[in-house]
């Protein structure tokens, strides 16, 4: 299986466009440490040429361009795209905002759960998604489908999502308790395998480890996870915002229920931080942050990364 990162950052992308943090300074000032870095998303392949999106950031257009596997086919048709289906794990504007730029009559499949699909389906502004174009399909908890095409064509690859706790999109919030804001049914996890029953996890949001997940990272080749803040109070303590990480559907990197420490058992496993927030320290190559990361046996995920499995 072939993987490549599209982008590895959170929701408004790195540098953020209205931020001045230490981070995103440095990284506007071209500082070789400090990689820019699209919103969240990866591209999978079984054979290199018919490739499935999973999550469509608002960055796509910009994500195409930087990944010539997903250019046009010089010797087709001359509107044509190796994108052969779209898997989208949650409805924030960081998942699903992407969809609106593969309006231009291309053919593929798009699979999302009852949440993301009622989101999608009450929008008008996605009825540019033609329905003649876009075949909408199921995705149900625990269950493993083939991905197939826009005409049912298989392409060598199976998903099956899985429950995670998160939280409601962020336009959701407004008059909600806050006790309903965590929701299982508003996140899920995705799980990919090709024929030859190599598999990875992509958890870019994650409120909470749980021991499903344990247990499908520990059988897994790849896991992809939420990498969003170092420190629960990072935000809080930046200057940037008032809510903990927690509250903003989040569980933290670091710290003694923090990501590093709940899979620190898990040993077979590449592990790969993504949806990195531009506050988190783990962006500088140079930190002391992103040092303790890589000796914990983890990479960070940076745009146009790749490996096969």
């Amino acid at each position: 299986m072939h993987i490549r990162v599209l982008g590895a950052a959170a929701g408004g992308g790195f540098p953020q466009w209205n931020c001045r943090c230490a981070n995103c300074r440095r990284a506007r000032a071209g500082d070789p440490a400090v990689k820019p870095r699209t919103q969240a998303s990866l591209a999978v392949s079984a054979d290199g040429r018919r490739w499935v999106l999973l999550n469509a950031s608002p960055d796509l257009p910009t994500q195409l361009r930087e990944n010539p596997c997903l250019h046009p086919d010089p010797a087709a048709p001359a509107r044509n795209s190796p994108i052969a289906a779209v898997v989208i794990s949650a409805g924030d504007i960081d998942c699903i905002a992407g969809l609106l730029s593969l309006r231009e009559g291309h053919e593929f499949a798009l699979y999302a759960d009852a949440f993301v699909r009622a989101i999608i389906e009450r929008d008008q502004v996605f009825s540019v998604l033609d329905r003649n174009c876009v075949a909408f399909r199921h995705l149900q908890a625990g269950a493993r489908l083939e991905l197939r095409d826009r005409h049912g064509a298989p392409l060598g690859l199976f998903v099956e999502s899985f429950p995670v706790p998160g939280k409601v999109p962020l336009y959701q919030e407004a008059g909600r308790d806050l006790s309903t804001l965590v929701s299982d049914q508003a996140v899920i996890g995705l799980s990919v395998a090709d024929a030859a029953g190599q598999t990875m996890l992509f958890v870019p949001g994650c409120a909470g480890i749980t021991p499903e997940i344990l247990a499908r990272a520990a059988a897994a080749n790849a896991l992809f996870f939420d990498g969003t803040l170092w420190d629960d109070q990072e935000m809080i303590d930046a200057g940037l915002g008032n809510k903990t990480g927690a509250r903003m559907g989040h569980i933290s990197v670091s710290g003694p229920e923090g990501t590093l420490h709940a899979f620190a058992h898990i040993q077979t496993v590449r592990k790969i931080l993504i949806h990195i927030n531009n506050t988190n320290p783990i962006l500088r190559d140079d930190s002391a942050e992103a040092q303790i990361v890589r000796n914990a046996g983890w990479d960070i995920a940076y745009d146009g990364m790749e490996m096969t499995i």
